[in-house]
């Protein structure tokens, strides 16, 4: 618990490294943060300065790989892993070095952040087995690229243990899975909501987000985004747990082809900005939906309260992100003028 003039980002941090039990020689202290090395790739934990009305942004992320060209072949390879293998990291290119991210990230606020640490803490446990994992790949993928692994505290670590905490994951998900269906045929009975509208489904629930006020839209559907959470859907390696697709509106970005660059645009702005909302999961583009927010949660790692928490900040998400694409789509105008 803590203090209403303690710092909501350093306190969260504080308690990450508790839930982690970094040991020491793992761990080198930077200014609002610190990097820790389960492996050659170290995860470096942040947080943001505090904003004026206290909160802030506290981000887990490990850099993979240096020297991605920002192409449309890069951008399209970028969104087909974010989307096949959606959780709570996402692949991450940062446009102005040109380095590509597994990052995640949760607000922190002054009082209690334990919920929040908890999700960033198992979004870093999940990370640095999906950086072992995925690095190998994406070298091939990105052979123009450099894999990044700077020298640790100390020569000579082995991987730690938590490298394959995906087990727990999988090992936990099926008892759980009755208890987090439930929480999920019980959200369409939400009140109040961020949604228009709700129907229940076998796999859990759709919805409709209005992402701009009524007396703008052109007709139905104008300026809605789609919400779907399931239940149903496991994972292959984590096992049961909850899936959330986010599919803003159409008008949203209406060029198909530009899909891709622009999901990858969305990650690298949801780093930046002040979105008000978790990053977990990310960008991609969907085979059938097109331009989406993805994110795979274990149901080791969902509490009572995470659906409805997931759902204000999809709605959250969606008018940020119409908003954010309304401003490109401007800029583009006023560009070819």
């Amino acid at each position: 618990m803590s203090t209403p003039n303690e710092d909501a980002g350093l306190a969260l941090l504080a308690q990450v490294r508790e839930i982690l039990e970094l040991e020491p020689a793992r761990v080198l202290d930077e200014e609002r943060g610190f990097r820790g090395w389960p492996h050659a790739h170290p995860m470096r934990f942040h947080a943001r300065p505090l904003r004026p009305d206290g909160t802030t942004v506290v981000a887990v992320e490990t850099l993979l790989l240096e020297g991605v060209a920002g192409r449309g072949p890069e951008f399209a390879r970028i969104a087909h892993r974010n989307a096949r293998d959606p959780g709570l990291s996402s692949l991450r290119w940062d446009s102005t070095t040109g380095e590509l991210s597994l990052r995640a990230s949760v607000m922190a606020r002054g009082g209690d952040a334990m919920m929040a640490a908890r999700r960033l803490s198992h979004a870093a446990l999940l990370q640095a087995g999906e950086a072992l994992r995925a690095v190998d790949a994406l070298a091939v993928e990105f052979p123009e690229a450099r894999i990044v692994s700077p020298p640790p505290p100390v020569a000579d670590l082995a991987p730690v243990e938590q490298v394959e905490a995906w087990q727990a994951y999988a090992e936990r998900g099926p008892e759980l899975a009755p208890e987090l269906a439930g929480l999920i045929a019980a959200m369409p009975t939400l009140n109040p909501a961020p949604w228009l509208r709700v129907t229940s489904a076998a796999h859990g629930f759709d919805a409709e987000i209005a992402c701009t006020p009524a007396h703008t839209q052109k007709g139905p559907g104008d300026g809605v985004a789609l919400l779907r959470m399931s239940a149903t859907q496991a994972h292959p390696r984590l096992g049961p747990g909850l899936v959330v697709v986010l599919v803003p509106p159409p008008s949203a970005e209406p060029v198909a082809e530009r899909a891709a660059a622009t999901s990858v645009l969305l990650n690298e702005a949801e780093a930046r900005e002040w979105t008000g909302a978790d990053a977990l999961g990310g960008w991609c583009v969907h085979p059938s939906a097109g331009l989406s927010h993805a994110m795979f949660m274990p149901a080791l790692a969902v509490d009572e309260d995470t659906p409805e928490l997931l759902a204000w900040q999809a709605g959250t998400r969606a008018r940020w992100a119409t908003q954010f694409l309304a401003r490109i789509a401007e800029m583009r105008e006023k560009g070819g003028a």
